[in-house]
């Protein structure tokens, strides 16, 4: 047994399988909408909003508009100093007697030529009248008479009045001239196209800004550009940045897709053209038959079961033998192949000691292996590699995992090195004697021991191959 792999599955140092595809799940999900964000018109669109509406002269122009009212205005200010001068009583006194009918009286008088007799008769009066000539007589008395007529009376008692006294004063004053100019002011269109301006809570949303601040919003609450801005500074999603799936079988359609697949070893099919038994197992490889897709999973069937087959004999070639188990291979072998890059699968670990599940990769010579994962009589991945008929191992032990849980085996090859994992837990690595050349996926069940613990299945719930995308 594995002590550190037993330790680490024992105490929480691998994490569940149930989290971490899931995290991955979603981390995948969402950089999927985030590649599509990232090259949308909307996102585009977003970002000029984003920047406009982020500038001081924006947000000035905002605050301005927001804190700009009619209380407190010099427009307010001109209204209030308006409305202080209308309540004026001098300035009311002199519109009231500007309006009245007593100073048009007395102006009327005083250009007109009613009371010109009065003046002709009062100079001579002042300029002394010979009182013993008739003549003189008659003018004075008549000037008398003049003199106490209502009009005359009239005319010399108006100006003495406070109305027009005060007319007098206000006529030219400064009170009056700022009323007047007040009113101009206030009684224009101009200004009460301002006040009202000034008056209207809503001057800021009837600007070009606030449609493109609300658009910049509508744009900022919508679910994709959320998820933009979560991850456009986060390191979440690089893995996916920097690497493309290139195969990948979920299992969930019911039937063996044939174009990833094939249910034939591909040594088999480059010699005799179907599938044989190397010397010293015990089962026949059916072609397909007893490989099964069930509940969205992969299941590679070993089962005790009478089958011919053809038997590799080092001496006599290929023999025609009865094998007593049944059981299948897949390769992606003329399919998919790839130099370099990540192999992950999820897949059950359910060792039965009398048979070996395997998960490899292999290339054209098939000397060097590169296993996923081994399962059964030996519980192990790394490296194998065959030279001169001897088998040379790197290998490290699962047999501290728990049977019968699912776990996620991820290998990462590149040209200076192989490293393995279990649920993102990096447990081995080997930087010597690394394959450089293109290699494709192989799975088979293997009976190496009679066995009455049958039937046996090898499960694989998904495969995944990652390449680094070319940047």
């Amino acid at each position: 047994m594995s002590l550190k792999l037993f330790l680490l599955n024992a105490f929480g140092g691998i994490k569940a399988t149930s989290k971490i595809e899931s995290e991955k799940e979603s981390l995948w999900n969402d950089y999927q909408v985030f590649s599509q964000v990232e090259q949308s018109a909307e996102l585009k669109e977003f970002l000029i909003l984003e920047e406009q509406v982020s500038t001081e002269s924006f947000k000035k122009h905002k605050a301005e508009l927001k804190a700009l009212k009619f209380k407190g205005s010099p427009e307010d200010r001109q209204l209030k100093q308006f409305e202080k001068l209308k309540r004026n009583k001098k300035l009311q006194r002199y519109y009231q007697t500007a309006g009245s009918a007593d100073l048009k009286r007395y102006e009327r008088l005083k250009e007109g030529t009613e009371l010109d007799r009065y003046f002709e008769l009062e100079k001579l009066v002042q300029e002394g009248l010979n009182k013993s000539d008739e003549k003189a007589k008659e003018l004075q008395a008549e000037y008398k008479r003049l003199k106490s007529a209502e009009p005359v009376l009239f005319f010399h008692r108006y100006p003495k009045s406070a109305a027009f006294k005060n007319y007098l004063r206000m006529q030219h004053s400064e009170e009056k001239r700022s009323f007047e100019d007040l009113k101009d002011v206030v009684e224009s269109d101009d200004f009460k196209k301002q006040k009202a301006y000034l008056e209207d809570p809503k001057k800021w949303e009837k600007t070009p800004e606030f449609e493109a601040e609300k658009r910049y919003l509508e744009l900022k609450n919508k679910t994709e550009i959320i998820l933009y801005q979560k991850y456009k500074n986060s390191t979440a999603l690089d893995f996916f940045k920097k690497w493309n799936i290139v195969f990948e079988d979920r299992f969930d359609a019911g039937v063996l897709d044939h174009s990833k697949w094939k249910p034939l070893n591909y040594w088999a099919a480059k010699t005799i053209g179907k599938n044989f038994s190397p010397a010293g197992d015990l089962q026949a490889f059916t072609e397909g038959k007893n490989t099964h897709l069930k509940g969205a999973r992969l299941q590679i069937q070993v089962k005790k079961e009478k089958q011919n087959t053809l038997v590799w004999n080092p001496v006599l070639g290929f023999v025609e033998n009865e094998m007593n188990y049944s059981s299948d291979t897949l390769t992606t072998g003329g399919l998919f192949e790839s130099q370099y890059g990540i192999l992950e699968a999820k897949i059950k670990y359910n060792p039965e000691k009398s048979c070996q599940d395997v998960f490899y990769l292999a290339g054209e010579d098939n000397s060097v292996r590169v296993n996923l994962f081994e399962n059964g009589a030996k519980s192990q991945f790394g490296l194998s590699k065959t030279e001169s008929g001897k088998l040379h191992e790197e290998a490290f032990s699962l047999s501290g995992l728990s049977a019968g849980k699912l776990y996620i085996f991820t290998m990462e090859w590149n040209k200076e090195k192989i490293s393995w994992k279990v649920n993102d837990k990096e447990l081995f690595a080997i930087q010597n004697t690394v394959p450089d050349y293109p290699m494709f996926i192989n799975l088979a069940s293997l009976v190496i021991s009679e066995s009455n613990a049958l039937p046996h299945n090898f499960e694989v719930d998904w495969v995944r191959f990652y390449q680094k995308r070319k940047s």
